[in-house]
Order: C-alpha cells, then structure tokens, then sequence
C-alpha cells in the first residue's frame, strides 16, 4: 500500500465518494494517498462493527459558493472545486490521530456528512480540513496560469480568487442508528440538514447540545464560544442558541 501505483486506482475512492467514474484523476497524488488512506481506515472500522446506535457527533460541511463558481465558470470547472472539496475532507479524517471511531457517511451534491464519537476529534479533523483546502487552492492557483493560458492575467486571478475552497461546518449532537451498514437515521441527523443554513461562517460551528456537552474540553482544544444567533429546531418547542467554536477566543464558563 506505500506504492504510489496503488493511489493511482481511484475507482474505488471515487465510487465511495459517490462521484462518477474517472471524476478524481485530476486530484493531485499527494492529496489522493491520503483520501484513500482515510477510506481503508473508516473501512477497517466498519468491519469491526463499532458502528452500533447511540450519541454521536453529527458534522456537516458544505462547500461555499459552489452554486455561484458554477453559474459563472461552468460545471467542468465546478467540478472540479467539488471533487477536490470531497477529497480534502476525507483526507483530512486520514491525517488526523483519531480518538474514537468515525462514519464517513455520504456526499451530498457539494455536502458531506460524517458521524464522530469524539468532540476532540472534531476540531483536530475541522483545523485539519481548513490546512487542506488552502493547500489543494494554492495548487489550483498555480495549475490555472497552465491550463487557463487563453485568458489574461486579471481573468486568471479572478478564476482562482473564485475557485478558493472554503468550508462551512457544523457540528449537531444526538442519538442515530444506523439503517445499512453507515447509513445514519435519526431525528438529530435530520436537524442537522434543517439548520445548516444558519450558519454563513467558516468557523466550526454548533449547537446548543454540543456547547454544553463540550465545554470541558474547551480549553483542552484552545477554543471559545461565540454566539451565533437562536435557531428554531425541528422537534424541540423552544429556540434554541447556536455558536462557533473558535480558536484564540476566551472559553465560556
């Protein structure tokens, strides 16, 4: 598994992924290797049938201003900004000493989930993913003054400032079983989908299950509790606060 000719076969990291056949060879090797290492390990997991109902960590990260990248530079491009976004945040679970077990559940469009049962583990995967996306930007920017040779300098600099992966991630916490082998279930998984569009930062952000279940391991992971504004939840009668867990900020008491 340490020949670069085994990460060359991207078949079975694109059909995991949910993405079409072929859709990942652009992916540069040095990100690929570990987005297929992260899959062999959450496979080893499932394998060890360590998925079994309960509380979990519910993530969901979406890829910011897909739908505008697209409308203006087309799908192919917008494919590949999708492609890559769904790699480094899968790579980035590969990368991470990871506490306890993690389900890699589904790509969504320009979405994915993933069920953690560790909160530390969340914040080292979201610092990690962050690190990934400037990186695969970075090799994006200097890939387009190749391939984009027939557009000015101006139009190669507003293509790359467009394409610029970033992500919005939150973090929800409930009780989810599992259907078919990671498929998730629940109501808390449901919610998760129903609030995301509450949250237009960058920053890890969560509710208020979480906040409260993880505010002693703030201050363990250097980080603060910022309001971010009270959402109505599907399920409980009352609005509740959601925030963003960010770094160099103060923990709550």
């Amino acid at each position: 598994m340490n020949n670069f000719s085994f990460y060359d076969d991207v078949e079975a990291l694109e059909k995991y992924l949910n993405l079409p056949k072929g859709a990942l060879n652009n992916i540069p090797i040095y990100a690929r290797k570990p987005a297929v290492d992260a899959i062999i390990k959450v496979k080893e997991m499932e394998k060890a049938s360590l998925f079994r109902p309960g509380l979990y960590y519910i993530v969901l990260v979406d890829l910011c201003s897909n739908t505008a990248f697209n409308a203006k530079y087309g799908d192919k491009e917008g494919d590949v900004r999708t492609q890559w976004f769904h790699t480094a945040v899968i790579e980035s679970i590969g990368e991470i000493a990871l506490r306890n077990y993690v389900a890699f559940s589904k790509t969504i469009g320009d979405a994915s989930l993933i069920i953690f049962s560790s909160f530390l583990d969340v914040v080292e995967w979201s610092d990690q993913l962050t690190k990934n996306l400037s990186a695969l930007s970075d090799e994006y920017s200097q890939r387009a003054y190749e391939e984009h040779d027939h557009l000015d300098e101006a139009e190669i600099e507003a293509l790359v400032s467009a394409f610029s992966l970033r992500a919005r991630r939150l973090v929800h916490l409930g009780e989810v079983s599992f259907k078919e082998a990671i498929d998730p279930l629940s109501l808390a998984v449901s919610q998760t989908f129903k609030i995301e569009k509450y949250f237009a930062e960058t920053d890890l952000g969560c509710t208020e299950a979480v906040a409260q279940v993880a505010k002693p391991k703030l201050l363990e992971a250097k980080l603060g509790l910022v309001e971010n504004t009270e959402v109505a939840i599907p399920g409980l009668s009352e609005k509740v606060m959601t925030y963003y867990l960010k770094h160099n900020v103060s923990p709550t008491n």
